[in-house]
């Protein structure tokens, strides 16, 4: 399939009420898209934040750059691993000293996650705010912070990876403490959200696979979640297959020099990673041990958001194998009818799915190996949003067995 041959389709982000007028465009082209959006909405004055790499490695911030020529009154290139919150400040700063209507993203999730905290910041505290003020909205215990108050300016997300937070109105950003701490409204989701497979095709290679990763890391942990339906497990087991399928085709793309190949995979790996939210959005069944570990192990040892999931996933899987054996049969079965596999474990197939895609898949690996760092992780881990989700990760000592076993 050729690249003007991938279907253009406009959606809303979510089939629930409070998504109304909160679109995405599937196979979009932005240097079209972003213009008709801003037009629509008489946007004028653009806070533009974009990826480094994106803009060193090709040309498509230099091309939208070109086309919004004198509407953007400010730029940011770079946001750290994780959403630091000094990103986030100086997003929010922006906003606020240039008057601006509305604010883009291009970049991966944690490009997303800073912008939608940023506006929020932007609506909720004083103009020249701090780090300080942003904690003080935050329950210590939860890691969930309140109070805050609907955005005043427009957001249009571009991701560059399949993390997917652009489809959840809560973001984390990471504290001075390396801590990472969640925020979010209903008001607080994407105008717009552009899924456009030649600028995700520029991602980085471990960026694009572990992201995607990170995607299967969401089907899994919601099929094993003792909240988890026949409804929920049909859209999960879909989104699971959609992903699988497409990372394999974005590997395999690439392998033989395939450009339509690859642009496929990229749109199918777009799709499954929006469906891969559906559990946690929809039916509001969090994430598990994966996903909480993953959170410190980012924000502590500085791992990329993806590669969290690479690394935890299959040893999690494995902890939890007792208390998850009907799930982890329905997980297993979808790897090994898509991928043609005959694994016996759920956790021995996600670890053959990593080192297909040839990612790190230990905490060695990493350069996470001292006690002091697992015992950071273990104890953050304790106060993560989802690290009591129902799955009796309740002491520091049962992560740190898991933590042992990714060694």
């Amino acid at each position: 399939m050729s690249p003007e041959n991938l279907e253009k389709r406009r959606i809303q982000q979510l089939p629930v009420d409070w998504r109304k007028n909160h679109d995405a465009i599937i196979n979009s082209t932005i240097l079209t898209d972003i213009p008709e959006a801003l037009n629509k909405w008489g946007c004028k004055r653009i806070v533009l934040v974009y990826s480094r790499g994106l803009d060193k490695g090709s040309e498509v911030v230099k091309d939208l750059r070109k086309k919004l020529g004198s509407l953007i009154v400010a730029e940011k290139a770079g946001v750290g691993s994780h959403s630091p919150y000094d990103d986030v400040i100086d997003i929010a700063h922006m906003l606020s000293h240039n008057d601006a209507d509305c604010l883009i993203s291009v970049g991966s999730s944690s490009y997303s996650d800073a912008c939608k905290i940023a506006r929020l910041m932007h609506s909720t505290l004083p103009a020249d705010f701090g780090a300080e003020d942003m904690e003080k909205l935050v329950d210590q215990e939860k890691g969930v912070a309140s109070g805050l108050k609907a955005p005043t300016v427009k957001l249009i997300l571009v991701p560059t990876s399949l993390s997917a937070s652009e489809w959840n109105q809560t973001s984390s950003a990471t504290n001075a403490e390396k801590k990472k701490q969640h925020f979010g409204i209903q008001q607080g989701a994407a105008d717009l959200i552009l899924l456009d497979p030649e600028v995700a095709s520029t991602s980085p290679r471990k960026l694009w696979l572990s992201s995607g990763v990170r995607a299967v890391d969401h089907c899994v942990e919601t099929i094993c979640n003792p909240e988890a339906h026949e409804e929920v497990n049909k859209h999960m087991e879909e989104a699971l297959k959609t992903l699988l399928k497409g990372l394999k085709e974005y590997k395999e793309g690439e392998d033989n020099q395939s450009r339509a190949e690859l642009l496929e995979g990229v749109s199918e790996c777009q799709v499954g990673a929006r469906q891969a939210m559906m559990g946690l959005l929809l039916w509001k069944i969090p994430m598990g041990a994966s996903h909480a570990i993953g959170h410190q192990l980012g924000s502590v040892g500085g791992v990329m958001h993806g590669v969290t999931s690479c690394i935890m996933l299959s040893p999690v899987l494995r902890y939890m194998k007792d208390k998850q054996a009907r799930s982890q049969e329905i997980v297993l079965k979808v790897f090994n009818e898509t991928l043609g596999w005959k694994e016996t474990e759920a956790a021995d197939a996600v670890a053959k799915f990593v080192k297909f895609l040839g990612l790190p898949n230990r905490l060695s690996e990493v350069d996470i190996k001292d006690e002091s760092q697992f015992q950071e992780i273990a104890e953050k881990t304790m106060t993560d949003v989802f690290g009591k989700s129902g799955l009796r990760l309740d002491s520091k000592e049962k992560v740190m067995e898991i933590l042992n076993m990714a060694k």
